[in-house]
C-alpha cells in the first residue's frame, strides 16, 4: 500500500483491493480504455463508498455527454490550469493531445483565450471559465455571447456541468494530494 506523504491517506493498489474495489477498477479500465487504474481512483478507494460514487458519476458523464470529447477536454484542461491543479491539468492535457488538439491551441488556452480558433471555441472556454471561477457573476450577456456562437440551451447546460465537473475533480485531486501518474508524465514528455 502506498501512503500519500502529505495526508497519510492510502492509495489502494489493485492487488490489495477488496472485491468491490477490484470490480470498479476493472470497469473503469475497460470503459475508459485505460491501461492502468488512475491515481484518483486509487486514492478514493480508501473509502469504497466514495470510489463507487465517483465511478458512477464519471461513468454517467462519459455515457451521456453530447459535446465533442476534444471540447470537453479543452474546457477541463483550461479550468485545471487556471486552478493550478497539476494532476487534472496533466491528465486533460494528455487527453487533448491524444485527441489532436495542437500545441498552439493548448498554449492559447492558458495564455490568451482570445487567440483560440475558431471564435466559437474561445467563447465556450471563456464562458466555462466564468462558470468555474465566478458563477455568481454570470449575467445575461455571458449566456448571450455563447448563444451568438450557435450554442443551444441544451449545450449551454452541458457546458455548465462540465465546468462544475472541472471544479469537482480539481478539488478531489488537490485535497487528496494526488500525484500525476508516471504514464501521463511520460506521455507528455516530462
Amino acid at each position: 500500500m502506498h501512503i500519500l506523504a502529505t495526508n497519510d491517506l492510502p492509495m489502494i493498489e489493485e492487488e490489495e483491493a477488496t472485491d468491490e474495489v477490484v470490480q470498479i477498477y476493472a470497469e473503469a479500465k475497460r470503459e475508459l480504455r485505460l491501461p492502468i487504474v488512475p491515481n484518483m481512483m486509487k486514492a478514493l478507494a480508501g473509502s469504497p463508498a466514495a470510489l463507487a460514487i465517483h465511478w458512477g458519476f464519471t461513468r454517467a458523464f462519459y455515457e451521456h455527454t453530447t459535446l465533442p470529447q476534444s471540447l470537453t477536454s479543452m474546457i477541463l484542461f483550461t479550468i485545471a490550469e487556471t486552478s493550478n491543479c497539476e494532476y487534472c491539468s496533466a491528465g486533460n492535457e494528455l487527453t487533448c493531445r491524444t485527441l489532436g488538439v495542437d500545441e498552439e491551441t493548448l498554449s492559447a488556452l492558458v495564455e490568451d483565450i482570445g487567440n483560440v480558433s475558431p471564435q466559437r471555441i474561445a467563447a465556450i472556454i471563456e464562458f466555462a471559465l466564468k462558470v468555474s471561477h465566478d458563477p455568481q457573476g454570470l449575467v445575461a450577456e455571458d449566456y448571450d455571447r455563447v448563444r451568438e456562437q450557435g450554442i443551444t440551451d441544451e449545450e449551454l447546460v452541458e457546458i455548465i456541468l462540465i465546468a462544475a465537473i472541472g471544479n469537482y475533480t480539481d478539488t478531489l485531486a488537490d485535497a487528496l494530494k494526488i500525484e500525476v501518474e508516471s504514464l501521463v508524465s511520460e506521455g507528455l514528455g516530462r
